[in-house]
């Protein structure tokens, strides 16, 4: 499982020209900050995290790590007394990489990570603002390391969103229950069955109109005969079923009706239209 840092702000592994940022797994929390204010800045940043046995990972670590045009150092006690990191910084060194040390203690910044003089260093408090300028306005940087600002959708916020919002649904469910204990539910209430239709209309819309229209009885030959206006309040997808009606000769229809009208030219040709209220569509 990756880190937190690579979960919310992954390490760049595009081709563009990009920073290595080297620090102690046990700086991780500290340089989340950091992370966040380069990658908003649209500096292009890899970086890894932990050990790993596996061969072709570290070989992909290493082209990595020496693919970058500089490599910052988040420089700490932790970083002092990691003797794999620091290997990893002589081999930069080695490969005369260009080298930039953020002093975050105060303590010895070259000595003891056995670099040379040619690495810079830049004294400076732990705070991300600082360690970013600091970076973005050392000599070793250049502009070709900066992209677009990346629309960073803050993962934190959104997981501490998330646990919020399960939080909330645990406590909808929990008060769901304790209401159906202290109101049980009634006895259901008789079902009155209600005749069959002997006309069936498919259209939801257009049976629910007529059944209206014929006051709620069957829809029978008989009570379709007697409807001779119908009110619509949406147009259903197919008039045909209208077809059914004999003596239907008057359509009032609402405003989002009247809007789907014109898509029924055949509606005009069969039927008065009437615009709820009393205007012609």
């Amino acid at each position: 499982m990756g880190s937190k840092a690579e979960s919310y702000y992954p390490p760049y592994e595009g081709k563009e020209p990009y920073i290595h940022l080297c620090f102690s797994d046990r700086d991780e929390r500290k340089v989340r900050p950091l992370l966040r204010r380069l990658l908003l800045r649209g500096c292009r940043v890899w970086y890894c995290v932990g050990r790993t046995r596996d061969r072709s990972t570290q070989a992909l670590r290493d082209r990595r790590m020496l693919g970058a045009g500089l490599t910052v150092v988040y420089l700490t006690e932790a970083v002092r007394a990691d003797t794999e990191l620091k290997t990893r910084l002589l081999v930069c060194q080695k490969a005369r990489q260009p080298i930039l040390v953020l002093n975050t203690d105060g303590g010895d910044s070259g000595l003891s990570l056995g670099l040379t003089a040619e690495a810079s260093s830049s004294p400076m408090g732990g705070n991300a603002p600082d360690a970013c300028d600091a970076i973005l306005h050392g000599p070793e940087f250049s502009q070709v390391f900066l992209g677009n600002p990346l629309p960073i959708y803050d993962r934190l916020w959104l997981r501490r969103l998330s646990v919020t919002l399960v939080v909330l649904a645990l406590l909808l469910v929990a008060g769901g229950t304790v209401y159906k204990v202290l109101h049980p539910p009634a006895a259901p209430a008789q079902i009155e069955i209600q005749p069959e239709d002997q006309v069936v209309f498919q259209d939801p819309i257009l049976r629910e109109a007529i059944r209206e229209a014929v006051g709620g009885v069957p829809i029978t030959q008989e009570a379709l005969a007697r409807i001779t206006v119908l009110s619509l309040s949406h147009l259903p997808e197919s008039m045909e079923d209208l077809a059914l009606l004999p003596n239907l000769s008057t359509l009032i229809l609402s405003q989002e009706a009247a809007q789907g009208a014109p898509k029924q030219p055949g509606l005009y040709e069969k039927y008065t239209l009437i615009l709820a209220g009393g205007e012609q569509p």
